[in-house]
């Protein structure tokens, strides 16, 4: 049992130091709750801590409260991540932006706050999960910890995607290590890692995708760009994510927060304008291996004896890959080449012949998808451990507005 009668089965109760300053704790948090217009007795409900135990703390006590309470706090107050007790608090959440890339002038700075806002939705989503009881999500696991790029970033990155694949599998997220990954693919991202994928314009026309990542909290977000160069093709989505995925498992943020901002030429498996950053490298050859397993297309197609030298029957093996495994032309040739099945020289003679009968991204539109946030607030409602009012707080509505599982279409 933690304090205020707080308990969570089989977790370690991490308390606040006794180095902490508690008369600033106090007056940061009754200045929050003012600003934001917050009753003690609301909040003491929505954060699962107890009434006087917010009221012993905004009188400057040094009370026996866990950073996961704080935690749970701040997030329903939407202050940043250790903003009540760090000695220089952030009054907002700030970005550090990694421009890998030199061809990325134009993510305007207008587009920093849909960062911010999916931090803030992140950090929403793993309060109701923690309320719900939920199983931890796949990103806390040790083997995915952050890791420096091997010496060969490729052979790094096959690897890493085939022991995600291995995982998936024995947490039923896939029949086998050979499946193709399912469709939508961000539900599986949301539901394994945790971490929600939105799709929203950004102003940057050429960016495809972004990985926000909190250094000290470990929350994340992807970030699909809806009105990028070409629009977001669902083929061309599965590549961007499975991308991303990377990212968001083995690349550190080199300040508190950190994004990976990923352009239309990064993708490709080959990318031969960017070999030079192996970071990226890793993610191309990390992607292609998460969607068209080696061991898999031993199965589907049998191991390469010889590459396939004539134009037929190289067209005829990338069909029958990008058919079963849901996959870009471009991606499974590639990948198909450097996986042993058929010449470089045929590449783009492949590509024209496809797509004289394949458009470039031909698949149609998914079906709306229910957001991450918006199916944990739906679960948090049911089960009794938030009210409606509350609902619509996370969810931005009005008091008049329908929840949306309540609209009838």
């Amino acid at each position: 049992m933690g304090e205020g009668g707080e308990y969570r089965r089989g977790a370690r109760i991490h308390y606040a130091a006794t180095m902490v300053d508690f008369a600033a704790v106090g007056r940061r948090l009754r200045e929050a709750r003012e600003t934001h217009h917050v009753e003690r007795a609301t909040l003491a409900r929505d954060a699962s801590v107890p009434e006087d135990v917010l009221a012993r703390l905004e009188a400057g006590e040094a009370v026996p409260i866990s950073t996961a309470a704080l935690a749970r706090v701040e997030r329903r107050l939407k202050l940043s991540p250790t903003a009540l007790w760090a000695d220089t608090p952030h009054e907002e959440i700030a970005l550090s932006f990694h421009f890998r890339h030199a061809s990325v002038p134009d993510f305007f700075h207008a587009d920093e706050d849909a960062a911010r806002e999916a931090l803030t939705i992140a950090r929403d989503v793993e309060g109701l999960e923690e309320r719900l009881d939920r199983p931890a999500p796949l990103k806390r696991v040790h083997w995915f910890r952050e890791a420096p790029v091997g010496h060969n970033a490729s052979a790094d990155g096959y690897a890493r995607a085939w022991r995600l694949r291995d995982i998936l599998h024995q947490k039923n997220f896939l029949d086998s290590p050979t499946s193709p990954l399912p469709d939508p693919l961000e539900t599986l991202v949301e539901e394994a890692f945790g971490v929600p994928v939105i799709e929203k314009p950004l102003h940057s026309p050429s960016v495809l995708a972004v990985t926000v990542k909190d250094r000290a909290s470990g929350l994340a977000a992807i970030l699909l760009n809806t009105a990028a160069k070409g629009g977001l093709q669902p083929l061309r989505r599965r590549v961007d994510l499975a991308h991303e995925i990377c990212h968001l498992l083995f690349d550190e943020p080199r300040d508190d927060i950190g994004l990976w901002i990923d352009v239309a030429e990064d993708q490709e498996e080959d990318a031969p304008r960017r070999q030079g950053d192996a970071v990226e490298k890793r993610a191309r050859a990390f992607a292609a291996e998460l969607l068209l397993p080696k061991l898999g297309l031993h199965r589907l197609l049998g191991r390469p004896q010889v590459r396939a030298r004539e134009l037929k029957p190289a067209v005829e093996l990338v069909q029958r890959a990008r058919e079963h495994y849901g996959t870009t032309i471009e991606l499974t040739s590639y990948h198909l080449y450097n996986v042993g099945y058929i010449e470089k020289y045929l590449l783009e003679e492949i590509l024209a012949e496809i797509q004289k009968t394949v458009p470039l991204h031909s698949h149609a539109a998914p079906s709306a998808r229910e957001a991450l946030l918006s199916r944990r607030v739906r679960e948090a409602l049911s089960a009794g451990l938030i009210s409606a009012m509350r609902a619509r707080e996370l969810l931005e509505l009005s008091a008049w507005d329908e929840l949306p599982w309540n609209t009838t279409r």
